[in-house]
């Protein structure tokens, strides 16, 4: 009796474990797999082309923004070759740079970098000598192309356009109503307190305007003194001519002849001691100006501009000097 119930019992066992009873863990279903990321690619952007001035035409340390990296793995490096602070000559230096990120993804981008030899002048040291003229007194004023009032200002913004890596002095010693003989008593105390490496004198028309043709040879022998006079000091001298007077006007009540007797004599002067010559008379083109303003003796706004360019180009013609590369 007892063996036929042990036998009943192992088979009900062997039931239950076939039929997934009994103590057995249930099994666990597989999770779907979640795909990797695709990496962002790797980009870098380099400047655009960059310029550069020597104003010696030595090399000089090369200077530039960092390239801008974006995507990739960070951390990202970014390396130029040649690096900032590198000498570089005048012309053209490729600069090419190269990212890295933190899976050895590389990007490269190059751009050039031009270093021009600048213009500059022997001299920035300037004084204008002169009347109403160099003042700055103006006959009706018209739009003005160039900043300023006086040719000395106008003068002044086409020299630091021109020149940007040079800071010049440029002293205003005009007196209106001035005659030659009071422009060459003040002379010795205006160079001295200006320490001008140049001299600009203009100056006549009153005495024009009040003796006439009578004046001519004090006004030449003055200025004949005051040249003689900077040039043993080594100061350079630029002469100016008188600009055009306009007959019947209230203040341009000298002859034209006169006007032009004495410039010839001005210009003589020019060549006697080799000085630069603006020759404004010529500039303005005669009597009939219309750079001449309304009192038929002093100039425009734009008669002002027209003067600052006429002594610019004799300052750019007898100064400016351009550095030779080294070879």
């Amino acid at each position: 009796m007892r063996l036929v119930l042990a036998t009943m019992a192992a088979g009900a066992a062997v039931s239950l474990a076939a039929c997934g009873g009994g103590s057995s863990a249930p099994s666990t279903p597989t999770q779907p797999t979640t795909p990797a990321p695709t990496p962002v690619a790797l980009t870098l952007g380099c400047p655009p082309p960059l310029a550069a001035r020597t104003t010696t035409g030595q090399p000089i340390p090369l200077a530039y923004p960092e390239p801008q990296a974006s995507g990739g793995t960070a951390p990202l490096a970014v390396s130029c070759a040649p690096p900032v602070g590198t000498p570089a000559p005048v012309g053209q230096t490729t600069v090419t740079c190269t990212a890295t990120d933190a899976r050895a993804q590389t990007a490269t981008c190059a751009f050039a970098v031009t270093v021009a030899v600048a213009p500059t002048l022997t001299v920035d040291r300037f004084l204008a000598l002169g009347d109403s003229f160099t003042f700055g007194t103006t006959s009706r004023a018209l739009e003005r192309a160039l900043p300023g009032d006086t040719y000395t200002q106008k003068l002044e913004f086409l020299l630091r356009e021109r020149y940007p890596d040079q800071a010049f002095t440029l002293a205003n010693a005009g007196v209106p109503g001035q005659f030659m003989d009071q422009i060459e008593d003040r002379y010795p105390a205006a160079l001295r307190q200006s320490n001008a490496q140049v001299l600009i004198l203009q100056g006549g028309a009153n005495d024009l305007n009040t003796e006439g043709a009578r004046s001519i040879g004090d006004i030449v022998a003055r200025l004949e003194r005051i040249t003689r006079d900077a040039q043993g000091r080594r100061v350079s001298v630029i002469l100016a001519t008188l600009t055009p007077q306009r007959p019947g006007s209230t203040k341009g009540t000298t002859a034209p002849a006169v006007v032009r007797e004495v410039n010839a004599r001005i210009l003589d002067l020019c060549r006697r001691y080799q000085t630069g010559c603006a020759d404004l008379y010529t500039a303005f083109g005669g009597e009939q100006s219309p750079l001449i303003g309304s009192d038929g003796l002093h100039p425009t706004l734009a008669g002002y501009d027209l003067i600052a360019e006429t002594f610019f180009e004799v300052i750019r013609r007898q100064f400016e000097r351009t550095a030779t590369p080294p070879s």
